[in-house]
């Protein structure tokens, strides 16, 4: 039987099931073994950059995941930018006063692709002498 989630399985489990289902890779190939990760990227925030927290990981791997129709959509040709904005909901509990309320948060991401073998830009030389001038992290609050 097969379960609907495939969370209901460990490592192991969902190896084995690839195996007897005969689950391969688009080029034919088997799937390497399963592995945990977090979806989610880590980052610092606060006034002092030493807390951490995470960007939502609808943002975060969408523009990935759907990397070849935004070249598509871009008639097959780099460079390019992708950007979106999108609404995140989080859940906090407190233990003491069983509070549980929905924070929610508004994320955007832009991401350039470039080709990684030809990195040349029609309007290049306009830009290609630019500083660009960052306030330094030890000048924030």
């Amino acid at each position: 039987r097969v379960h609907r989630q495939a969370d209901a399985y460990n490592e192991k489990q969902l190896h084995d099931l690839f195996g007897v289902l005969g689950i391969k890779t688009s080029a034919g190939d088997a799937f390497s073994f399963p592995f945990a990760f977090n979806l989610m990227f880590q980052t610092k925030i606060g006034p002092s950059g030493q807390e951490v927290g995470y960007l939502r990981p609808e943002t975060a791997q969408s523009i990935f995941m759907n990397f070849p129709r935004l070249l598509n959509y871009n008639n097959d040709r780099m460079p390019f930018a992708a950007a979106q904005v999108g609404l995140a909901f989080r859940n906090e509990i407190a233990p003491r006063n069983g509070l549980l309320r929905v924070r929610e948060f508004t994320m955007a991401e832009i991401e350039h692709f470039v080709d990684p073998e030809d990195k040349k830009h029609p309007r290049f030389a306009e830009v290609a002498g630019n500083v660009l001038t960052l306030f330094p992290q030890e000048n924030q609050l």
